[in-house]
């Protein structure tokens, strides 16, 4: 009788090591290759109906740069009232993209036209460069744009 009461915990104890630590409990793939890739010094101007984004591509070496390495972008967008705008330090809620291929990439950097919509807004944008295996790099800058 004593051995019973002495195995007893120590099977309750082997139990519940062999559940808790069977193992790695995520997915089985691979992780995704980082992509270090971003648009620099990002600036903007309304112009009849788009807003033309343009700036530098940083993280890559200008001979590297091809169409091969970056894939395309997305741009995030706000569009918030002329009339309630939120506070420059305050959190901005983007409320859509707008996806590019690698055509907005050339040899100055970057430049894309962005469909902007109607006037009196206030349009806030960032861009996240793709590359290979649809890996998004870091975010640019938040442009800052007013349309009256």
């Amino acid at each position: 009788m004593n051995r019973v009461l002495l195995i007893i915990p120590f099977l309750f104890l082997v139990i519940l090591f062999a559940v808790t630590s069977c193992g790695k409990k995520a997915p089985p793939f691979l992780p995704k290759k980082e992509f270090s890739a971003k648009v620099a010094n990002l600036s903007g101007d309304w112009v009849e109906g788009n807003i033309l984004l343009k700036g530098d591509i940083s993280g890559l070496k200008k001979q590297k740069r091809s169409p091969k390495q970056i894939k395309g972008s997305r741009v995030y967008y706000g569009q918030y009232p002329l009339e309630t705008p939120p506070c420059d330090s305050c959190p901005i809620e983007y409320h859509g993209h707008h996806g590019f291929g690698s055509e907005v990439i050339t040899e100055e950097g970057f430049f894309c036209k962005v469909p902007a919509g109607k006037k009196g807004q206030i349009h806030f944008l960032k861009v996240h460069l793709i590359g290979p295996e649809g890996a998004m790099g870091p975010p640019s800058n938040r442009v800052k744009i007013i349309v009256k």
